[in-house]
């Protein structure tokens, strides 16, 4: 019985890899959420990690996301390399996961229910979402929901990519269970993401890179993938 559980337990661990952990460090100075990423907090604190395509690209589109918080915020940068940034919708709640975006995913009691959803395009709109569980999202979902407070910015660099700075407050995600800002070594679940469509909006969905901080089986909406972020002081 013990052989049996043993391999039980190998075949399971190798079935589910694990996830990345990182650890988010508080900031280093005032976050000024304007798309530059000219802070001493972005330049000294280290990326999440490499991002994979989902689907398996062997060359996915470099992009870097750091996270740092402080009493009032969680701040998320995203830095995408990429020829041609580019979105039609302009309106909040529009759906944009359609075009080019990058995304936060928060569950932080990690129950993979009520988790929050953000996406930002590179025209700097805004689709937020309170998620009930995987599979379950309708329009009073994307609609009904907001961020209160929440600040975004991009900015653009023709031929070379996008940048996106972003600040959620804790007040915000009272939803989610959260009731003010993290203690040290809190760790939530938490899931970054970028979707590349580098060929514009028609070509073949085959050409698309959907791009993963902590890579998910088939999308998403996979909470059980979230990757780990720990905050602390000092990274």
């Amino acid at each position: 019985m013990r052989l049996l559980l043993g391999l039980a337990l190998c075949a399971a661990s190798l079935a589910a890899p694990k996830v990345p952990l990182y650890r988010a460090g508080r900031t280093l100075d005032a976050i000024t959420v304007d798309g530059k990423p000219d802070e001493l907090t972005w330049a000294v604190r280290a990326g999440v990690g490499p991002f994979e395509d989902v689907r398996g690209s062997k060359t996915p589109s470099p992009t870097r996301s750091v996270v740092a918080w402080d009493d009032k915020n969680l701040y998320v940068l995203f830095a995408a390399s990429d020829k041609d940034p580019w979105g039609t919708m302009k309106n909040r709640d529009d759906k944009i996961w359609s075009e080019e975006v990058v995304e936060v995913f928060l569950d932080p009691d990690g129950d993979g229910k009520n988790y929050a959803e953000l996406e930002v395009s590179p025209h700097n709109t805004v689709v937020d979402l309170l998620i009930p569980a995987p599979h379950s999202i309708s329009d009073e979902d994307r609609r009904g929901w907001n961020i209160e407070g929440l600040q975004t910015a991009v900015n653009l660099q023709p031929g070379e990519g996008w940048t996106v700075e972003i600040a959620i407050p804790w007040a915000a995600l009272g939803r989610t269970g959260v009731t003010g800002p993290p203690k040290l070594g809190d760790r939530w679940r938490v899931g970054l993401y970028r979707i590349e469509r580098p060929e514009g909006p028609k070509a073949p969905d085959t050409n698309h890179q959907y791009l993963a901080w902590s890579r998910t089986k088939q999308h998403f909406h996979e909470p059980e993938r979230f990757g780990v972020i720990e905050f602390v002081n000092e990274p």
